[in-house]
This record gives structure tokens, sequence and C-alpha cells, in this order.
């Protein structure tokens, strides 16, 4: 068979998926257009009707505006259904780059997204460190010391994961034998449904294994955890008995102050029936970004304790000192949020607990920050790799070094 011959199934299934890709791409598109139409249906039939401006209990209806509004919304909605039909029920892009805008797409809109039964939403999945998923069976029986789940944050995936220093730590703990995977979701979905699906997965797989678990998160990584084991508790599940280590890597464990702000920003559209429609807009932040408010991952917004058993880590970042002790921290998440700490009171606490800062680190880079690597591994009591920095100190501004230690 000639190379031309060979080459041709290839080209005809590359020519498939691009066209699925496609379908996925413009029903989510279609969709979204339908949204907006309706925004500034309702808007026309609010000027219509001219209630009040001070009237902040009437409600838009889209029935008051112009008849075509009506058509081009629908229309917009029979594009999507067709293209619907077209696209694959999962859209899985390849390479760098259109794994991050989908990634980036589920953090602003996932919950929108798997609603919607879009091809674009992330299903939950374990991946390895070249972003192939892993049969979640075979994985567990892969290692007879450990497994090592390591979750990204909002807008992420695993990729984020894979520079020089994370690859380089997660290469000396498979060294050590242990399995090592990614988690990938769909980081716009309500915290406490990411926290119910995974508990229902480690149940399925780890209630009976004997074999140390270890989870490290960034972010609303490290909320999934938290939220993970309230489901097991509340559930009966036996998985957390393995639970040995848990990092709470800059996780907002009593919320992130920027969407505090853009939750306020959005209520003042709400002030009068002109701009009420124009909440839509705001509102496209996704469930999962609205619990970061005040770091909700459970159905009822209760906080949990922290498991009891497990050695828990807790790191905090600022980006530089002067933002140690207000609201900006790593630019995302203050450092009383990420310690879990009010007025010096541990609203969360534990025998096994360890709260750690680092000074002059932003929110994303903890992911591929050196210190972060060094403090995992005197954590985990694993030696350091003979290129590692010395001991980790921090420089105070009077020139004395103190141990980096909340």
């Amino acid at each position: 068979m000639s190379d031309d011959a060979k080459a041709l199934p290839t080209a005809k299934s590359g020519l498939v998926k691009n066209l699925q890709h496609a379908g996925a791409i413009v029903h989510a598109a279609s969709l979204s257009a339908r949204e907006l139409t309706h925004l500034v249906a309702e808007i026309h039939g609010t000027i219509t009707r001219l209630p009040s401006p001070l009237n902040r209990s009437h409600e838009a209806d889209i029935s008051h505006a112009p008849f075509p509004y009506r058509i081009v919304a629908g229309a917009f909605n029979w594009v999507a259904k067709l293209a619907g039909a077209l696209a694959p029920e999962t859209a899985e892009f390849e390479g760098p780059m259109p794994l991050r805008v989908q990634a980036a797409l589920n953090g602003v809109s996932g919950d929108k997204l798997a609603r919607w039964d879009s091809p674009l939403a992330i299903p939950m999945s374990l991946r390895d460190a070249q972003g192939a998923e892993l049969d979640w069976e075979a994985w567990r029986q892969s290692s007879s010391v450990g497994h090592v789940f390591i979750l990204h944050g909002l807008c992420c995936s695993e990729i984020e994961w894979q520079n020089p220093e994370g690859a380089a730590f997660a290469q000396e703990l498979q060294a050590r034998g242990y399995a090592v995977g990614w988690l990938r979701y769909n980081t716009g979905k309500a915290i406490h449904a990411n926290g119910e699906e995974l508990d229902a997965w480690l149940e399925d797989f780890f209630a009976d294994s004997d074999k140390p678990l270890l989870m490290i998160g960034h972010s609303m990584g490290g909320l999934l955890i938290r939220s993970a084991c309230y489901w097991a508790e509340k559930e009966g599940h036996r998985w957390t008995r393995n639970l040995s280590h848990i990092a709470l890597l800059g996780t907002p464990h009593l919320g992130a102050p920027l969407e505090r702000l853009g939750n306020q920003a959005n209520s003042i559209l709400g002030l009068t029936p002109y701009t009420k429609p124009l909440m839509r807009l705001g509102n496209i932040r996704s469930r999962g970004i609205k619990d970061l408010r005040h770091g909700w991952i459970t159905p009822d917004h209760s906080m949990p304790a922290l498991p009891q058993h497990p050695e828990t880590l807790m790191l905090a970042c600022a980006i530089n000192d002067s933002h140690r002790d207000n609201l900006v921290g790593d630019g995302w998440v203050p450092v009383s949020s990420a310690l879990a700490m009010k007025d010096n009171t541990e609203l969360l606490s534990g025998p096994k607990v360890q709260r750690e800062f680092i000074n002059d680190l932003s929110h994303i880079p903890i992911m591929s920050d050196a210190r972060v690597y060094q403090l995992l591994r005197e954590w985990l009591g694993i030696p350091q790799p003979a290129h590692a920095a010395p001991t980790l100190i921090e420089e105070t501004r009077d020139g004395e070094t103190t141990a980096p230690a909340v």
C-alpha cells in the first residue's frame, strides 16, 4: 500500500474530528447568541412598558418586546440543535492552547455548558503527565506504595502543573513508587457538585484499598478536596481512611474578595428595571466562580471541619510584604483566607495542620515555584534533590531571616 493510501484514512479522521469540534463550538455560540437576544429583548420590553425607574420589583418580560426577537432567538436555537447533532458527546481538543481556552471557558461558564449538554463541557477525568486519560482501576493497581492526586484550580487544567519544577516533583514521587495522577474537571460547576462526583469516584476505587492516598490542590482544587471529604463523611464512605496527606495551596477557605466585589458591582445593575436585564451579563460567571465568593463547598454553604487524621498543609502567599495583611494577598486570595484565620483565630484547625507562608509569590505561579515544591518535599519527608535550593528562609525588612511558617 502506498504512503498516500495509508495517509488517506488519517486525513479523513482529522477532517471528521475538525467538523465535530466546529459543531461543538457552533452549538455553544448559538445558545450564547440566543441568551444575548433574550437580554436585548428584555431591555426593549422594559422600555416599551415604561415602569418607574425606582420600581426594583419589576421583572422584564420578553413577551413585551417586538415579535422578531423571538424569531431570531428561535433561529439561534435551531442552529444550536443542528450543530449539536454534528458534534461529539465530548469535544477533547489537542494541544496546550486549545486546552487552556476550553478550560478557561469552563471556568467562566462551565455550569451553563453542562446544562446545555455542550460537548465543550469538560467531564471529570484522571490524566497522566502528558494529558492522556487514565483508567481509574488500572491506575489504582499500578502502585503498591500509594497514590497522589493533584488538582488544579479555576479556569485551569492539569497542563498548568506540567512545568519544570512540577514535573521534577512528580518524577521524584514516581521514583519512590507512587502513582501520580492529575484530575481534570469542569471548574464552572458548583464546587459541591464536583466534590460529590469526586467522592463517588474515590469510594468506587479506593474504599477497600490499604495504600496511602495523598491529595494536593491549588486554589479551587483545595476546596474540591475538602468538599469530597465532606461528602465522604456525610455518606459514610471509607476512602478517607487511607487519606494520609492533604496540601491546600493558595486555597480561599474564607472566600476571594474579587468575586465579592464582582457580585456587589453586578447588584448595582438591579437598582432600576432599565438596567436590571444587564445583570444577565454579570451572571454569566459560573456557579464555581460564585462559590469562591465565600469558599462554599457544601450545598448549605456550611464550613465543615477538616479531616482530623491526615497531615494537612495550608500554604498562603503574598505578592510582596506590603500585601501580607490586606485583601490583595497573592493577587486573588488573601493570606488570612488561605490560612483559614480571622482575627488571629483558626477557623479550620486540627492536630496535624501545618500553616506556611511564602512571600513574593502570586497566585498562579504557586504551581511552578521551586520554593513551593521544596516545602512539599520537606512536609512529605522526601529527600532534597541534588539541585535543590538550601532550606527555605524569608528575609524581613530589617535584614533578619525567619522561618516562613506562620
